[in-house]
């Protein structure tokens, strides 16, 4: 676990709303030089705090406007059976999200889909 302290935890919640800030605005808010700054994002980098920086896209946009969160219940279990269903939600479009959880549900699927057929196929 990282030793994080108040500005790294801040840099953190400012780079999670908007991770295209530019440095120097982000270092104002976080009353930090630019150049302390900067080696502060890549030491949470370094460490794997921040393990990667991505894009959210609108689905509706890129046309798959249904959204779904679907529980699933498996009939088996054991590492075979869980490596082959992830293998075949990694090459479905739709799929998002994907959790295996513990409870009453054996996994959660968040899916962005065309339309309806797409959903029940």
């Amino acid at each position: 676990m990282a030793d994080l302290d108040r500005i790294d935890t801040k840099i953190l919640a400012i780079l999670q709303e908007n991770a295209d800030i530019a440095n120097a605005t982000l270092a104002g808010h976080v009353g930090l030089s630019p150049s302390a700054c900067l080696r502060r994002v890549a030491k949470l980098r370094e460490s794997g705090v921040i393990r990667k920086t991505v894009a959210v896209i609108d689905p509706a946009l890129v046309g798959r406007p249904l959204t779904a969160v679907i529980n699933l219940e498996f009939h088996r279990h054991g590492n075979r059976y869980r490596g082959d269903f992830i293998k075949k939600v990694r090459e479905l479009a739709a799929v998002q999200q994907c959790y295996l959880v513990t409870g009453e549900v054996t996994g959660v699927l968040v899916l962005h889909m065309r339309d309806m057929a797409e959903y029940t196929a």
